[in-house]
């Protein structure tokens, strides 16, 4: 092996901006105007019921004309909690299809007694009208909607129903709610045959749906790739752009909890829904835990490993660093590898593992090249496997590739007689740890280059 890098695999610490590429603020709005419309959904025996629209829009506003430029489009199918109306999740809805994301919301099982497994069908049924009014020519969302990238979400009731949705309904990819209730029949019970991504987004303060006894238990139940985001102080109408009778309150505003729902919900779909890879980041990546407003307990079925590793190369030669891939999730996955925000030239190979079996794993290795001079020191990258599954779930680990100074030829830390002795061998040798000047080929200029360093104690 030419030489060695530092590997340190972290959770936490790293921020948006941590230079490997910007990523979208996705709790401010996103590059589309949003419009609503309120619809009628026929079910499979001809009874009705109304739902509201969300879209990308031609103008802001109700019954605003649909902008196909972005499209086709994906869809989510979102439920109210136990006696709220859509409009009190207005905002956030609103705020979905300014990101290029289509919410279809129904008004039904509104009353006091309402029945949760006919809402989970109210909330299927909304996908089918979508599908249908896709493949009709002439309707307002016709040929604009990815008819295979649905996903549900939902607050309270609704997110207990979007549960009980998803598990009987193969047409959703992708699985995100707002503080959900246990049900009846149990959400919590069937969140085990859920085989999708998985964010229950919860609030620390909820004293409605307490964090402890639904989503935790919720995440407890259900299957990697998923996440159980806690915001610090949300509480459960804190979801709601109002509060109404009966609802309770927390220490953070309204306006912070809104903002940080939008970002979790946005982000998330954006990811498994358009396949945003930016959105990797705050989703699974060291992004996600740099605003210390929201906990996320987390499970992407994907290890990565070494933790930790510290060794430098030379200038000009390749370094080489091991890595190994472990499936902790339930089902065979085969994954990519990237490498990404490396300054130097570096790749991965292979960059794409074979199938690997639940409990199993696959190695790899980093490849990265110190190139010449002596500035910058080190890199700093980030080593990513990526489910292609559901192309979005990702485990990572950090890598810090380093150059060694020229005059430590024997790599004591120190600048001995055996340095000398061990250049000699290298220029004899052939070998690119030799080449002093960086000038890629071995020549008289490099003994003196070498000199200059050892002279210099390496603190050039």
């Amino acid at each position: 092996m030419a030489g060695w890098v530092k590997v340190v695999a972290v959770v936490l610490g790293w921020g948006v901006a941590a230079g490997f590429g910007q990523v979208p603020e996705y709790g401010d709005p996103g590059p589309y105007t949003a419009g609503w419309r309120s619809v009628t959904v026929v079910r499979p025996n001809n009874s009705t019921f109304t739902a509201r629209l969300y879209y990308p829009a031609t103008a802001a506003g109700q019954n605003a004309g649909f902008d196909p430029s972005g499209g086709p489009y994906p869809a989510v199918s979102f439920g109210h909690g136990f006696l709220q109306t859509v409009d009190r999740y207005q905002s956030t809805l609103l705020h979905l299809a300014t990101w290029g994301i289509v919410v279809i919301a129904s008004d039904s099982e509104g009353s006091l007694f309402p029945s949760h497994s006919n809402f989970a069908l109210d909330m299927r049924h909304c996908l089918t009208y979508l599908e249908q009014q896709n493949a009709t020519s002439g309707t307002l969302l016709y040929q604009g909607i990815a008819t295979d990238r649905f996903g549900m979400s939902g607050h309270s009731m609704g997110g207990g129903a979007s549960i009980l949705a998803t598990a009987a309904d193969a047409r959703v990819k992708a699985l995100a709610n707002l503080a959900a209730a246990e049900t009846n029949p149990s959400a919590t019970a069937q969140m085990g045959s859920i085989a999708v991504p998985v964010s229950l987004i919860s609030g620390s303060a909820d004293t409605i749906v307490p964090v402890g006894t639904n989503g935790q238990l919720m995440y407890n139940a259900g299957r990697a790739p998923k996440l159980l985001p806690v915001i610090q102080g949300g509480w459960h109408c804190g979801f709601e752009d109002v509060s109404t009778f009966g609802c309770d309150s927390g220490p953070m505003s309204r306006a912070d909890q809104l903002f940080l729902t939008r970002r979790l919900l946005a982000s998330f779909f954006r990811l498994y829904l358009i396949g945003d890879q930016a959105a990797w980041d705050v989703v699974w990546g060291p992004g996600r835990d740099a605003d210390n407003r929201v906990v996320t307990t987390a499970a992407s079925g994907i290890g990565v490993t070494p933790g930790v590793a510290n060794a430098w190369a030379f200038q000009n030669m390749e370094m080489t660093r091991g890595f190994v891939v472990t499936n902790l999730g339930p089902a065979a996955r085969s994954y990519a590898v990237l490498v990404e925000g490396a300054a130097w030239p570096a790749m991965a190979v292979p960059s794409q593992t074979g199938v690997v079996a639940p409990g199993e794993s696959a190695a790899f290795e980093v490849r990265v090249t110190a190139p010449p001079g002596w500035l910058p020191l080190q890199t700093e990258m980030l080593v990513t496997v990526k489910s292609q599954e559901d192309g979005g779930t990702r485990g990572w680990a950090r890598l810090t590739a380093g150059r060694r100074c020229i005059a430590d030829q024997d790599g004591s830390g120190s600048l001995t007689a055996n340095d000398f002795q061990a250049f000699l061998n290298a220029f004899a040798a052939g070998s690119m740890a030799a080449d002093a000047d960086g000038s890629g080929f071995l020549t008289a200029n490099d003994f003196q280059a070498f000199m200059n360093a050892f002279a210099a104690g390496c603190g050039r």
